[in-house]
């Protein structure tokens, strides 16, 4: 027998949920006509069962327009719960009826990143996509270079920007947004309460990265801010790991130093402006795009990115 002391409201206080069903699909399509066309249901149905969940909250969700309807404030709070409560349900079910499906998903995926992106971001997460699909086989390479000069040595690649060309399929992965951050260590010996402070301290560096401290100082409102002295490093990982060292402070890519701040090694002293650099971009190689397994880990890593991206802890001020 399963048991849960998990507090829960009462299930005569649930709104009637078919009525849900089709709140979420008008405020989807922005229409009454084109929910209906989604579930195969007449106009009218739909208009009564909106009604019903008007009544039975007490306030209009909609605004009736000329071209179709548009949330209320009210509508707009309930689209979020509401969604949130069906995507729950999607993914239990998905887990639930297909489990067995997934596990029989089979074959090679070769995935192709930046160096830095897969140290610090992708492999930390890889030991997910092995327990969920124990029979695909994921053969990461690295390099920088753009993917057209990879040819079809790649299934999936990453990038920071767009990479537009023939035979590949390309998207936003997820944003690349960067703080300052440094180790607590170094704080203690010198601390960091406003840009200005950065002029006691050293500047860490990229090859890849040469610009961007002084583009985010310039976002700061400090261009002519002039630091203790700079320090340049080969790869973005040797600068990170040189920040967590207490070498100096680094401008950080938030989605590759989320485990570093969860565990304490980096912290962020200075919370804004967060500077936005090129989104890391999905590459898929159009020829491999329908294949399973390829098509898993797209899914896969679309959904974990989703959650870092999400996530609200990387952007904390330590």
């Amino acid at each position: 027998m399963v048991t849960n002391d998990t507090p829960t409201a009462p299930r005569d206080r649930l709104p009637p949920l078919n009525a849900l069903r089709n709140f979420e699909a008008v405020a989807r399509r922005g229409s009454f006509a084109a929910a209906a066309a989604d579930l195969h249901v007449t106009h009218w149905a739909v208009g009564k069962q909106i009604r019903l969940l008007e009544d039975w909250f007490g306030v209009p969700l909609f605004e009736r327009q000329a071209r179709g309807v548009v949330l209320t404030d009210e509508g707009a709070a309930l689209l979020h719960d509401v969604s949130h409560a069906f995507d729950r349900l999607a993914a239990g079910a998905g887990r639930l009826g297909h489990r067995d499906a997934v596990r029989r998903v089979s074959g090679i995926v070769r995935v192709n990143a930046m160096p830095s992106f897969a140290l610090c971001w992708l492999l930390p997460r890889l030991c997910d996509f092995q327990a969920r699909y124990p029979d695909i086989d994921v053969r990461v390479t690295t390099t920088s270079r753009k993917l057209r000069y990879v040819g079809d040595a790649f299934d999936v690649g990453v990038r920071s920007g767009s990479e537009e060309g023939a035979g590949v399929v390309s998207r936003p992965l997820m944003p690349d947004q960067r703080l300052p951050a440094c180790s607590p260590a170094l704080l203690r010996r010198s601390p960091v309460h406003s840009v200005d402070d950065l002029r006691h301290h050293t500047l860490l560096h990229s090859t890849t990265t040469r610009t961007a401290w002084a583009q985010w100082l310039q976002g700061a409102g400090a261009a002519d801010l002039r630091p203790a002295r700079h320090a340049e490093y080969d790869h973005t990982y040797l600068q990170l790991a040189a920040a967590v060292e207490g070498l100096g402070v680094t401008l950080a890519s938030l989605p590759l130093i989320e485990r570093d701040l969860a565990a304490g090694r980096l912290v962020c002293p200075i919370a804004a402006p967060a500077w936005r650099a090129l989104d890391y971009t999905l590459v898929v190689n159009a020829d491999r795009a329908e294949d399973g397994a390829v098509s898993a880990f797209e899914r896969w890593i679309t959904g974990m990115a989703g959650q870092a991206s999400g996530s609200s802890d990387a952007f904390q001020r330590s």
